[in-house]
């Protein structure tokens, strides 16, 4: 047997070493920094898209928008391949990545969905005149447009409904609901206000999402509180009937720029949406109308919009008014305050059946872009 050299012997006693510190001998990577194992994420703090214009500032100094809309990479995955950042306000980077030598807990994913109000194919503003709107395309000029949303909810690949927790974000929303508020207090607008809010902010668990749910609406318990009481946004006081019948879901108005003839008004599209069937007076006389229902309203008019091919890092939710009100005469006095001769076509629009105030499949009004 030859003799070994004293390399040999080294080489020998390294291998035996190795046999038995298995981490002596292995590779590094997975604790000096590896770029796959514990970096993901980083492209979401960059490179983002700002949100939808027209945001402002709210009084007291809160933001109306939630920062800008990241285009980066697809929604994180729980894996070592650190793929580009969730979709979020331009914050910090992604989740996606993070962990222990290749397991993971991505936690909650931020997500921004933003809103866009049009007549037709015409970005809404107020001030500015729109033709051939309504059954009777007449020129016409925005009143208001907001509306409260509930109960919002993400598609999963699956199809499943994942519930949005809600950021608190003052004036614009609270954990149990959101105001979306188009107008701005200019032109024909004269019982709005300057500030506007386009987007809804919140987390989801971090996943991949194709579509989006929500109810125009507040919650029951919420619905018939004192306004002076309740947390912004629901102390807009244009958009409560007070505590008998509670808020208005949605306030939408388009009013015509001419008269039909001599001297007759211009014809005004109206459309509030509220619970109805409200009732405290149980022996059948006068309700008061100062104080809650004491049963529940017997149509409660909140709709539920299902939209397909929604992805929250790039598509936007578009609200349109002139769907709404096209199948209403706006030469003409057209008010529907959740009853009314007119209400019928614009409830269908919206997803609601008039008669008994429930959601309906089919809706006009929303789409995505």
């Amino acid at each position: 047997m030859p003799k070994l050299t004293f390399a040999s012997q080294s080489a020998v006693l390294a291998a035996l070493a190795c046999s038995f510190l298995y981490y002596a001998c292995s590779n590094d990577s997975s604790s000096s920094g590896s770029p796959n194992a514990a970096q993901g994420g980083e492209a979401s703090g960059s490179g983002g898209k700002s949100g939808a214009g027209g945001s402002k500032p709210a009084a007291g100094g809160s933001p109306s928008t939630a920062g800008a809309r990241n285009d980066a990479g697809s929604a994180g995955t729980p894996s070592d391949a650190g793929s580009a950042g969730t979709p979020n306000d331009g914050g910090a980077g992604g989740e996606a990545g993070l962990g222990d030598g290749g397991s993971s807990n991505p936690g909650p994913m931020k997500v921004s969905l933003h809103f866009k109000a049009t007549v037709g194919d015409q970005a809404f503003a107020c001030g500015t005149t729109y033709t051939g709107q309504g059954s009777t395309k007449v020129s016409v000029e925005p009143r208001d447009f907001r509306f409260y949303v509930q109960n919002v909810r993400l598609l999963d690949t699956k199809g499943n409904a994942v519930p949005v927790t809600l950021d608190t974000r003052t004036p614009w929303q609270t954990p149990d609901v959101a105001l979306l508020d188009f107008e701005d207090g200019t032109g024909a607008c004269v019982d709005g206000n300057p500030e506007k809010n386009d987007v809804i902010t919140g987390t989801v668990p971090s996943g991949t999402y194709s579509g989006v749910v929500f109810v125009n609406g507040i919650p029951d318990a919420l619905n018939h509180g004192d306004p002076l009481q309740l947390p912004a946004p629901l102390q807009a006081g244009a958009m409560t009937w007070g505590w008998l019948y509670g808020f208005k879901f949605l306030k939408a108005e388009l009013g015509a720029t001419g008269a039909p003839s001599g001297d007759a008004e211009p014809g005004l599209g109206l459309v509030h949406v509220g619970s109805t069937g409200c009732d405290n007076a149980l022996d059948g006389g006068m309700p008061d109308y100062g104080s809650p229902p004491k049963v529940a309203c017997t149509e409660p008019n909140r709709n539920e919009v299902r939209l397909e091919g929604f992805n929250p890092a790039t598509n936007t939710i578009v609200a349109d008014i002139g769907a709404l009100f096209a199948g209403i005469d706006l030469s003409v006095d057209n008010q529907c305050h959740s009853e009314g001769p007119s209400c019928p076509s614009e409830f269908a629009a919206l997803g609601l059946d008039f008669t008994t105030g429930a959601p309906t499949t089919t809706q006009s009004v929303y789409h995505v872009e």
